[in-house]
């Protein structure tokens, strides 16, 4: 006898996938692997399922398209997140809409406006306003109105007022590896270049570095903390402002891998040479394992946050529990610009 009220859902039990793999083999999803796709129809002639009563087992129209905003897909840390989640994203047969803001609000809010009118099933939201220390209340409440739409996670950020799903990097943590690390090395004398104050992931940075310098009982100099911004061009600058410090410190924390890149360009453009230095960076993005010397740095776990992140978006379309706040920790890559002999 046929069964009543058998759904999507059911059919997705029985033959051990999930419901979303059910609804691509109702329409055709060329994502599915023959395989699969045979053995859903089985179960659906085994039990008197029609694609008629697929349109009422579903609750709503599933688009499976997940939207991405991030400032900048050249910056090697996003784009090293961005592709992992993509090619995860991919593999559960999600299409994933990637939009650059160019770290401007106005960009963040046409992308968000753009998702909400697609019916994406969820938004992950990386740098930009999730990353400011004051957030702005207009930029609150647009957060607000498009998680009465949309779903939303934030990626190594957050805001006041908005409880979304967050799901973050123990980056302070990274810090006090590093801090530690140049300490066995036998370094007393240690610098943080690079960030911009006000910004979360900086000021973050910023505390653990001289908590934790305290806390060895090293002194923390000021003038050895500077804010210079994110990219090469000023880490050089941070650089050829240590450079002309007297005394000078003996390691270098960069606050990304690409202001050390450019304190290294600097010393050579100087001719310093930089066996004079230990130098760590942070996010551990491509260049960094073949870059002379090779960077030691704090590597994200980019394998685990990218799971983390398409596993919150599968549970989030298939109505399952998410956990509101992740932390996923980092890990030191010791290699050899900090085991540079003095």
């Amino acid at each position: 006898m046929k069964k009543k009220n058998i759904t999507i859902y059911d059919i997705a039990k029985e033959a051990n996938v999930s419901p979303t793999t059910v609804s691509r083999v109702l329409t055709n999803n060329p994502l599915v692997k023959e395989s699969t796709r045979k053995l859903v129809l089985e179960k659906m002639k085994e039990m008197d399922f029609t694609p008629n009563e697929a349109a009422r087992s579903l609750t709503k129209k599933q688009t499976n398209m997940i939207g991405f905003i991030l400032p900048d897909i050249t910056n090697p840390f996003f784009s090293q997140t961005y592709i992992e989640v993509e090619r995860r994203a991919h593999e559960l047969g999600y299409t994933v809409l990637l939009r650059n803001s160019m770290n401007r609000s106005e960009m963040e809010s046409t992308h968000l406006r753009e998702f909400v009118q697609r019916r994406v099933e969820c938004i992950v939201f990386m740098g930009g306003r999730i990353n400011k220390v004051d957030s702005d209340p207009n930029e609150v409440e647009e957060m607000l109105e498009v998680m009465e739409r949309v779903p939303l996670i934030m990626v190594n950020g957050q805001m006041e007022g908005v409880e979304c799903h967050r799901i973050c990097t123990n980056e302070e943590d990274g810090i006090r590896k590093i801090v530690s690390h140049l300490i066995e090395q036998g370094h007393k004398h240690l610098s943080l270049i690079g960030g911009a104050e006000g910004i979360s992931t900086t000021d973050v940075k910023v505390k653990a570095f001289q908590e934790e310098i305290e806390k060895k009982g090293l002194e923390f100099r000021d003038e050895w903390q500077i804010y210079s911004g994110y990219d090469i061009e000023n880490g050089r600058h941070a650089m050829r402002e240590l450079l002309q410090k007297d005394p000078r410190p003996t390691a270098i924390i960069g606050i990304n891998d690409m202001v050390i890149y450019g304190a290294l360009k600097e010393c050579r453009e100087q001719n310093v040479p930089i066996d004079n230095f230990s130098f760590v960076g942070f996010d551990d993005i491509f260049p960094s394992d073949i870059v002379y010397p090779s960077l030691t740095t704090i590597n994200h776990n980019y394998e685990m946050l990218s799971t983390e992140i398409v596993h919150s978006v599968q549970n989030i379309i298939e109505r399952k529990p998410v956990e509101k706040e992740i932390l996923i920790d980092t890990r030191l890559v010791i290699r050899e610009s900090s085991l540079v002999k003095k």
